[in-house]
């Protein structure tokens, strides 16, 4: 993690690395993903290092830890954790496609992260948790608490729920990593801003949010996760303004 200046991100980077997805709907047995489109695998698993064992334990935590404490500062109900898919490495964190994870019927792919509604549980391929390795740490525990944010957002009012679901989430990660910083859960450190600012970049669409576009199979999409201009933007909102600012038809 990072020092703080000007919040969480100060730097904005404008290059754009994947392409798009179709929509998930929270009651669809297809589960949201945290990029646009599965990261090209190129190394196994297998190399991850010890570091990432650390800092995704370390994320898990953390973010949990945050939301159990301030749940209720915004939301009515009680606060339920996601469950983590199981793996051999650790909760949550498969290495496909040696190790195969459903949501549903929908096998997970290789290089991505996912919340699925089927169940409320998260998974994270091992692969690209692995960009941390040339994105810095930071990418871990964005990544983490933006699959965490599709959880809380499932069990709230369908009132509080942007349409934009994906920045959403990326608003409400950077709600929750100020917020965890905050409480001394977790330690920024010098670099991470441009961390944070880097992997939003890496995951980010070519087009708008919203954009109507026909996909390389000739078939009709509509981008839901956004340009990284947009989702830097949206994550640097809830970074300053916490969770309200990233809920509609609320007055922060």
């Amino acid at each position: 993690m990072a020092t703080r200046a000007g919040r969480l991100l100060t730097a904005l980077v404008t290059a754009v690395l994947l392409g798009t997805a179709t929509p998930a709907a929270a009651d669809s047995p297809e589960p949201a993903a945290y990029a646009s489109q599965p990261i090209p695998v190129t190394g196994s698993g297998a190399a991850a290092t010890d570091d990432l064992d650390a800092d995704y334990a370390m994320a898990l935590d953390a973010v949990d830890a945050w939301w159990r404490t301030h749940w209720d500062d915004y939301f009515a109900g009680s606060y339920t954790a996601p469950g983590l898919a199981p793996a051999a490495r650790a909760p949550g964190l498969y290495d496909a496609p040696a190790e195969q994870v459903y949501c549903g019927d929908l096998l997970l792919p290789e290089g991505n992260a996912f919340h699925c509604p089927i169940g409320d549980f998260l998974a994270f391929e091992v692969d690209l948790m692995l960009l941390s390795q040339d994105l810095g740490d930071g990418f871990v525990y964005l990544v983490v608490a933006h699959e965490w944010a599709h959880s809380v957002v499932s069990h709230l009012d369908p009132a509080l729920v942007e349409e934009a679901y994906e920045l959403q989430a990326d608003c409400l990660a950077g709600a929750t990593l100020q917020g965890a910083v905050d409480d001394g859960l977790l330690r920024l450190e010098e670099g991470d801003q441009q961390e944070f600012t880097a992997a939003l970049t890496a995951v980010a669409s070519e087009n708008a949010w919203g954009t109507v576009y026909i996909d390389e199979n000739g078939e009709q999409q509509t981008e839901t996760h956004g340009t990284a201009q947009e989702r830097i933007d949206a994550f640097e909102r809830g970074a300053d303004g916490g969770v309200r600012s990233c809920l509609p038809n609320v007055v922060v």
